[in-house]
């Protein structure tokens, strides 16, 4: 479908726009339930709640926020929550002003969209200096400490939000209390980033079997945490949250640990390198290469009922290999994952976000060619686990990586981007109502290579509509079940007209997308110019198009790929870079365009609010789904002949 040329859409009213005079009087239109605040704030008192349809008098714009009166009461409401003749020109009325003040945010040097959130939470644990005797010391590993909170921030990890433990901190027994007091602060919907740095550790574990080895991550203690407990560990958190993302810079094999003389490599023209195994404590039998099964922790957690698409795990080297400490800069695989993070990776296929397994090529190359000057080292290769589609920042333009970063963690400011302003849209006339018949929706199915730890191998062709679709449907919350029927399946071009219905499990906001059987064009059919009340309540189905619009197939001949999503919170669709296609909007398929709408489908119009950027162990749970980045989302393949 092409909405220009061959998706047809049949509007009973026409459409007019004016200019918004911010200084003077209007009437406008609430197109979903919203509440009026006292103050232009989310967490500020509500004075009512206004209902879809209800008309209001607006008196004046600030940042994305409309003041208006409402009989005898006069508040604040969001300006995407209204439509109305002056609404045009809201998005070049809202600036770049966000939260309380606006003056605490800033734009990230590295290129990295980072607003603090407080659904984001951290666990960095890195030991370098053991209290058991016997165990080399990781001098880099202080670097490491320092590279997993940049990475964190870039996530938008709020430093209230990120625990430290450090050396003679980092116990077994501590390791295990601060994972479990990680999951009692994580909320259903909340993004985790866990990261480990140092010795990893292989023996035989006599409940398994006389031969068996076990791996598992060396505390300062020098007791061992266990693959299995780690998961164990871990899964509850990996059960509730939208993402989990792991990173551990340990190895678990001997490799040239073990080799007598080997050590002699480890020194090149003024680079020294410290394999991050410890061998002392590990039988002779047990530096063989380990079985990539024993390692999957993205595959242990989904046997525990974690879903896959959530879960992402990396590490910095395969089984068989050892992983490698430059005192100088920390952890060959962190340090190159850190730069290609925050600006080095190249988008590979075109499609506007850098997601893990294009971040993950990127450090390999750099940790490869380090490798490459000691010719003993076979090398190092970095695995990925899970859902290696996730985007876990978003970048707003290229840019060089800070060339020092601070030794040692210290409180941060608030760093944050640009606000984009909302734009409501305006009432509708009725039309003549089309019909629709129920099948089942298109089936999502998980590739094998999904869970178990595979290199990475990203695809370098440019992404088309249909795929920019599939990447931003990568980033959803895939352990909501969304429920979407199109009608009829298989579409007779000029004849038949689309017809969706869609059932949310959790109250939301509707969005619908569409890639067209062209290869060539991409529309965001809903909300749209007629139809902007995209409120969905949870458990009850909503048909579209509704009865004063539809949609009817225009070929060519093929495959329209739609996307269908219900967030937690509203999305700020207003400031997209896009042309008109009548009622909807047609995003720009520049590289700019691209980015810019997986920016704005997969973050909150909320998270310039302070409420939103506030971290801490306990969260209100209404402003939480106010403030989420969660959503759920199906992909369907309708059908043109």
């Amino acid at each position: 479908m092409t909405l220009s040329l061959s998706l047809r859409t049949f509007i009973a009213a026409g459409l007019s726009a004016c200019c918004f005079n911010t200084a003077l009087a209007e009437s406008m239109t609430v197109t979903r339930p919203t509440d009026l605040k006292s103050e232009r704030y989310l967490d500020a008192s509500t004075v009512l709640t206004l209902a879809a349809g209800q008309a209001v008098e607006s008196l004046k714009l600030e940042a994305g926020w409309v003041q208006v009166k409402v009989g005898n009461n006069q508040g604040w409401v969001r300006a995407m929550a209204l439509s109305g003749a002056g609404t045009a020109s809201v998005a070049n009325v809202a600036k770049i002003e966000s939260g309380r003040s606006g003056n605490n945010n800033n734009m990230s040097t590295t290129g990295i969209r980072s607003i603090p959130k407080a659904s984001r939470h951290a666990l960095i644990i890195g030991v370098g200096e053991y209290a058991a005797s016997g165990i080399s010391t990781l001098q880099g590993v202080k670097k490491d400490i320092v590279s997993a909170r940049s990475m964190g921030m870039a996530m938008s990890i709020p430093d209230s939000n990120i625990e430290y433990l450090r050396d003679k901190d980092a116990t077994a027994e501590q390791i295990r209390q601060s994972l479990k007091d990680l999951n009692a602060r994580v909320r259903p919907g909340d993004r985790v980033f866990v990261y480990y740095s140092g010795h990893g550790t292989r023996w035989v574990d006599p409940q398994t079997g006389p031969d068996a080895c076990t791996e598992g991550l060396l505390a300062t203690d020098g007791q061992a945490i266990t693959n299995l407990e780690m998961s164990n560990l871990l899964s509850p958190i990996a059960s509730k949250s939208d993402k989990l993302m792991v990173f551990y810079d340990a190895c678990h094999s001997g490799g040239i640990a073990n080799q007598p003389m080997k050590t002699r490599s480890l020194q090149q023209a003024g680079l020294s390198l410290t394999p991050k195994f410890v061998s002392q404590i590990s039988p002779e039998q047990c530096a063989k290469p380990a079985n990539m099964r024993t390692r999957s922790l993205s595959s242990e957690l989904s046997k525990q009922g974690a879903v896959p698409e959530n879960i992402v795990s990396i590490a910095a080297s395969r089984p068989d290999e050892v992983s490698f400490d430059d005192p100088q800069t920390g952890g060959l695989a962190t340090s190159a994952w850190r730069d290609c993070m925050l600006g080095g990776a190249k988008d590979l296929d075109n499609s506007g976000a850098i997601s893990v397994e294009e971040i993950t090529r990127c450090a390999q190359e750099k940790v490869s060619k380090t490798l490459s000057r000691f010719p003993d080292i076979l090398g190092q290769q970095m695995t990925i686990g899970g859902n290696r589609g996730f985007v876990p920042a978003f970048f707003t333009a290229p840019a060089a990586v800070a060339a020092t970063l601070p030794e040692e963690p210290t409180p941060a400011t608030s760093p944050s981007a640009t606000v984009m302003a909302p734009a409501p849209a305006p009432v509708a006339a009725a039309s003549t109502p089309s019909s629709a018949v129920a099948t089942p929706p298109a089936a999502a199915t998980l590739s094998s290579t999904s869970v178990q730890p595979t290199l990475p191998n990203p695809s370098t062709q440019a992404a088309s509509p249909a795929d920019l679709l599939k990447q931003v449907h990568e980033q959803r919350d895939a352990s909501r079940a969304l429920k979407v029927q199109a009608t009829p399946a298989v579409l007779r071009i000029n004849q038949d007209p689309l017809q969706l219905s869609i059932t949310s499990p959790l109250d939301g906001y509707l969005y619908i997308a569409l890639a067209g059987s062209d290869k060539k064009s991409l529309y965001l059919l809903y909300p749209n110019a007629v139809d902007g009340n995209n409120a969905i309540q949870a458990n009850q189905t909503v048909t579209l198009p509704r009865p004063h619009w539809r949609i009817t197939a225009g070929g060519p001949k093929g495959v329209d790929t739609v996307l269908v999503m219900v967030s937690d919170s509203p999305r700020d669709l207003s400031s997209l870079r896009s042309e008109k296609a009548g009622p909807f909007v047609k995003p720009l398929l520049s590289a700019t365009g691209k980015s810019q709408l997986q920016l704005l489908l997969g973050n909150s119009e909320n998270g310039d609010q302070s409420v939103c950027q506030q971290g801490g162990k306990t969260r209100n749970l209404i402003v939480s789904q106010a403030c989420s980045d969660a959503f759920a989302s199906t992909l369907l393949n309708i059908e043109e002949r």
